[in-house]
């Protein structure tokens, strides 16, 4: 069984934990050790924007505020990175060149020139390197990409997704409210979207975005991106204050709708047939994805659902974005 240790304890390693608990009882990975430089991080309880329930302690896990001493107590083949932002590049690139594999949280870097680094660090060091943009990993976009890939239901007529939530005030030093340091909404939270929507319809060839700042830069995001006739639309916004993390989608195609609203996946046909729910596995992105990656590390599977480079080509496609707020929406070209 592989081992694995996480650094940065904050709240999204709490949902990758519970992911580690599960795949453990599955003889895949086990979850040995966390490192965080500030000790409060394992004393606390962490609640964060996702919405989920506080969680406690994870029973049997070693503790440490010193990475190279936790590098040199223990044996890991994994090392998870839970990091901010700011720090993913550097600490991937670090570790990657020291052999371990890596697991890097979204946003893969805050900027192309950084992703690139990572890239070559993960071939210097002949290590494996995945980017957390666990939305590819929920059972409902598996559904929409077949469906996509195979015409189920005709020509693609439009989308749209939606990511909302109130600001993100929970993070270490008040990070995301940083720009240099999170990126913004745009980098940190909208990333999510124009990833899921480039793992569903490939490349847009032109894209546009307007956006307001407020709590850090580029805070509420209305981007659109354009694949020929079919517009997508997606909107990231974390300045609702007061309310709770929702994230959605629609999408439209000549012989049906498909909806995927509050974790429900539904199918809409054109014909006059009812309506129909589709079933899902009740597996968390985060748990798919480290099952996932253990599976591309132990040799079983190639990554081609989520390899690094993909990961890379959507923070460029960031940088498009930025560029369009710059220009005042401007319609811009996309290249890679």
């Amino acid at each position: 069984m592989l081992k694995a240790a996480i650094i940065g304890f904050g709240g999204i390693a709490q949902a990758h934990r519970r992911g580690y608990a599960n795949l453990k009882k599955q003889g895949k990975v086990e979850l040995v050790a966390a490192c965080d430089v500030d000790p409060r991080a394992f004393e606390r309880k962490v609640k964060i924007n996702l919405g989920g329930e506080e969680q406690e302690l994870c029973d049997g896990l070693r503790y440490y505020t010193d990475l190279e001493e936790m590098l040199s107590k223990e044996e890991v083949d994994l090392v998870d990175i839970c990091l901010p932002s700011f720090l993913h590049s550097e600490m991937a690139a670090k570790l990657l060149r020291r052999g371990y594999h890596v697991l890097s949280e979204k946003p893969m870097a805050l900027n192309s020139e950084d992703c690139a680094e990572m890239i070559r660090a993960a071939l210097d060091g002949g290590r494996k390197l995945m980017v957390g943009q666990c939305v590819r990993f929920y059972p409902a976009f598996d559904y929409i990409k077949a469906a996509v890939e195979e015409g189920r239901f005709g020509k693609l007529l439009g989308g749209f997704f939606t990511r909302l939530s109130g600001p993100p005030v929970w993070g270490w030093d008040n990070w995301f409210a940083d720009p240099a340091r999170s990126g913004g909404c745009l980098t940190d939270m909208h990333v999510h979207d124009v990833d899921i929507i480039r793992y569903l319809f490939g490349e847009p060839e032109k894209v546009s975005c307007r956006a307001t700042s407020s709590f850090s830069v580029h805070d509420t995001v209305h981007s659109a991106l354009f694949y020929g006739e079919a517009p997508i639309t997606a909107i990231g916004d974390w300045t609702l204050a007061g309310t709770g993390f929702a994230a959605d989608a629609r999408i439209d195609f000549e012989k049906a709708s498909v909806t995927f609203l509050s974790g429900t996946l539904t199918v809409y046909p054109k014909d006059g047939t009812p309506a129909f729910t589709v079933p899902l596995e009740p597996i968390s992105g985060y748990e798919a994805e480290i099952s996932y990656f253990c599976d591309v590390i132990e040799g079983r599977v190639e990554n081609t659902k989520n390899p690094p480079q993909s990961a890379a080509r959507t923070i460029r496609l960031i940088e498009h974005l930025r560029e369009s707020v710059a220009k005042g929406g401007e319609i811009v070209p996309v290249s890679f």
